[in-house]
């Protein structure tokens, strides 16, 4: 029980609403078909960029998959598993998203930080600009860290700070609703490799006044947990 009361905290809750409202507007006039060729060469680019090849017939989960997250590049080339809490809600406010034009894509409704039964594991985790979406940043990376298996890769993505003064206004106020977690570079590096991923590549992705993209390329190595 105390987990879904984490879960459903009142800045989580409005960030997940206010998620919703941003796809409505940010979709609004646009060719679903343009945009789902656009996206799908842009996840192309991103790869290509973090130096990343698919595998064929590797079993991988797309964590905090949003409506047009890396499985619709990935569902033909891979065996994939989609998760995020708002997938029904997806379905319901945008025509950029329908299950069933992925048929071999396993979607799960359900947040990032909940467990998937009978402890499922994967060879690569797609973890992209999701981790700072969720409730609970150390239960999530837990969760994370359980849907490994030995030797699994990982790319997690995410918005850090760039000026340590600001981060705590932001913590406090909050000064970017759209995303409960505010973190910098230092606190991912430091809870991936305390959690056993061995960070192989770490890249700043897009920079801005307050915020810089960065992606993480890791492999679970679970014997150099301290």
């Amino acid at each position: 029980m105390a987990e879904k009361s984490t879960f459903s905290t009142l800045r989580w809750r409005t960030a997940q609403w206010l998620e919703r409202r941003w796809w409505r507007n940010y979709l609004k006039g646009k060719s679903p078909e343009e945009y789902l060729a656009d996206k799908r060469a842009y996840w192309a680019r991103t790869l290509a960029e973090l130096d990343w090849q698919p595998v064929a017939g590797r079993r991988v989960i797309d964590a905090g998959c949003g409506p047009a997250g890396i499985f619709i590049h990935l569902h033909d080339k891979e065996v994939v598993s989609a998760l995020d809490p708002l997938l029904d809600k997806y379905e319901t406010d945008l025509p950029v998203f329908n299950r069933a034009d992925y048929p071999s894509v396993n979607f799960l409704h359900q947040p990032l930080e909940a467990s998937l039964p009978e402890g499922e594991t994967f060879d690569a985790i797609y973890c992209f600009n999701a981790i700072n979406h969720v409730a609970d940043w150390g239960l999530a990376l837990d969760a994370l860290t359980a849907l490994a298996a030995p030797g699994a890769k990982m790319i997690m993505t995410s918005d850090v700070h760039r000026h340590g003064w600001l981060m705590p206004i932001f913590k406090a106020l909050p000064g970017d609703a759209l995303h409960p977690q505010q973190h910098d570079a230092r606190a991912y590096r430091e809870a991936l490799e305390q959690r056993g991923w061995v960070v192989e590549r770490e890249l700043v992705l897009r920079t801005e006044a307050i915020f810089e993209y960065r992606g993480w390329v890791c492999t679970a190595d679970f014997s150099r947990r301290p």
